[in-house]
């Protein structure tokens, strides 16, 4: 189960960043418009596109954070076997 998680926290982690690279490539793509003479709504349009596919990547690898996190739970809260219970008990 803990390799699960695991699993599931990298790939969504990957798609994030790729998302926030995306982002942060796209105003690059559209070089030649801005360069030209365009009007301010234009130049808003690609950088507002560019802010929302940055957003969501981070919401993408905040999903990823918490599988993790959940992840973790899930084996923190696993009961110790009657094998690997300390001796250290002073009832017992």
């Amino acid at each position: 189960m803990r390799v699960l998680f695991a699993i599931l926290s990298v790939i969504t982690g990957i798609i994030g960043f790729v998302f926030i690279v995306g982002g942060i490539r796209h105003p690059s793509k559209y070089q030649k418009v801005l360069s030209e003479n365009v009007s301010a709504a234009q130049v808003t349009q690609v950088y507002t596109e560019a802010t929302h596919e940055i957003v969501v990547g981070i919401g993408v690898v905040s999903i990823a954070v918490l599988i993790a996190v959940i992840g973790i739970f899930f084996h923190v809260s696993k009961p110790l076997s009657p094998d690997t219970q300390s001796t250290d008990d002073p009832e017992n």
